[in-house]
């Protein structure tokens, strides 16, 4: 029903067109409505989940508000403006408070198969008193930050099962919350906006409230390739800031593999794309990273297109969480105690790296055997050249 609905709606709104190419992506996720998964193939599943995933993000962001606006039913768009108007006027604070939170949505097949894809898999250092709090620090962004979704806003990886008694909320940017259908999504999933408010709101809830952050943000984002891990953290203390005005412990977060899955296109410092890339930045809090991946399918499609395309590449996300660091309850913590422990942090966070980069990153393309180019880079500033931590 879900798919028949939504080639209907793209239909309408494309037309005849649309028809050619709507058959093409329901051959590919023929696979996910099948009872024999074994007649496609190993990975169709994994494959036509991530196809499905995709078609409903660009629905909820293009077609769902088109047709409710230009569609034939005038309620549906009076519908639609008020349902706009509400969320813009008087559900402001819906994305800092947790309140439609539905832990259901957490344990749906389709994030475990959409896990297996990759695969993203889970690394626990220690255990964690449930009656603690927690700020998590993820690192690296990446293109998209695929292994923090999925191990902090589902139980895909089995993070609640490591960790039982910890309540957390994936913390993302203000900006996704202000899109139409998708941020009830994000919401239903348990995930808030990485606002002061959000984070002191959801540290301070009750014992075992914790918050995961991709502390490396939309910057990051800019910088993430293949076989490199290069951070955006040596300026970014905001966050122990928080850890110290509400005692909670920091734990330090490395995903292997998170930069892999997505190559991009050159866009060094200074170039025209950067600059746009940052304009973009600062004019809405986000950056569009010019990304690809695999191609859809092979065949004549692979021929015609080559095998560069907009799935991500399978290669595994190996999320390793660290030890945590405890953390004074300070109300008003002065820039010296934030640089302790922003340093403490840094060094717990190399250590894990160093830890386990021999088994889990590759040697960057080009480089030889005994020289491991993914090495940990740390950015001191934006307009100066990088450094080996």
């Amino acid at each position: 029903m879900f798919w028949a609905g939504n080639f209907y709606l793209w239909y309408a709104v494309i037309g005849l067109a649309f028809v050619p190419l709507g058959l093409y992506f329901t051959a590919l996720v023929k696979s996910v409505f099948v009872t024999n998964k074994t007649e496609h193939g190993p990975h169709a599943e994994q494959v036509g989940i991530v196809v499905m995933l995709y078609a409903w993000l660009l629905s909820a962001i293009f077609i769902y508000p088109t047709y409710c606006v230009f569609g034939p039913y005038e309620w549906l768009k009076y519908a639609f403006l008020a349902y706009i108007a509400w969320y813009a006027l008087l559900d402001r604070q819906a994305d800092s408070s947790g309140v439609r939170f539905v832990r259901a949505m957490r344990q749906l097949p389709f994030w475990r198969v959409l896990a297996e894809y990759f695969p993203v898999r889970l690394h626990v250092s220690s255990e964690l008193d449930p009656k603690g709090n927690y700020l998590f620090g993820y690192h690296p962004h990446g293109v998209i930050g695929v292994g923090a979704l999925l191990t902090f806003a589902t139980e895909a990886t089995g993070f609640y099962e490591a960790f039982p008694g910890l309540d957390l909320r994936l913390l993302t940017l203000s900006i996704n919350f202000k899109f139409p259908f998708t941020r009830e999504v994000l919401m239903a999933l348990g995930v808030n906006s990485v606002t002061k408010t959000s984070v002191m709101r959801n540290l301070t809830r009750k014992p075992g409230a914790s918050v995961a952050i991709v502390v490396g943000g939309a910057a990051e984002a800019l910088d993430a390739r293949p076989g490199w891990a290069t951070l955006t953290l040596a300026r970014r203390k905001g966050f122990v800031k928080m850890a110290l005005r509400t005692g909670a412990s920091l734990v330090p977060v490395f995903a292997f593999g998170e930069n892999d899955i997505f190559e991009q296109v050159e866009n060094p410092e200074g170039g025209r794309l950067r600059s746009f890339q940052l304009y973009i930045k600062q004019l809405i809090g986000i950056t569009p990273p010019a990304f690809y991946g695999r191609s859809l399918s092979r065949g004549i499609w692979r021929r015609i297109f080559g095998r560069k395309g907009v799935l991500p590449k399978r290669e595994p996300i190996e999320v390793v969480v660290g030890k945590p660091i405890a953390v004074p309850k300070v109300s008003d913590p002065s820039p010296e105690l934030v640089d302790k422990y922003h340093n403490m942090y840094t060094e717990s966070l190399k250590e894990l790296y160093e830890l386990h980069r021999r088994q889990f990153h590759k040697l960057n393309r080009g480089g030889s055997s005994d020289d491991l180019l993914s090495d940990l880079l740390m950015k001191r500033d934006r307009l100066q050249s990088m450094k080996f931590i």
